[in-house]
């Protein structure tokens, strides 16, 4: 008998930079810092450089539209 394996189709996620994230939203970089201890964003810390999820700026900014 053979094992089957439960194969998930996993998404990818493109990761974008601090500058990046701030030229997507045109605030500077401690707006974008004031907002990720403020839970209003999220974001990956990765040794000292945080990343974002294009996917969740995207739904930050569809939540923000006036």
């Amino acid at each position: 008998m053979s094992a089957v394996k439960d194969v998930k189709k996993t998404e990818e996620v493109e990761l974008l930079t601090t500058p990046e994230v701030c030229r997507m939203l045109r605030i500077n970089r401690y707006t974008l810092y004031k907002l990720l201890e403020e839970g209003r964003i999220h974001g990956y810390k990765f040794s000292n450089k945080y990343m974002f999820d294009r996917r969740e700026v995207m739904e930050f900014l569809e939540k923000h539209r006036v």
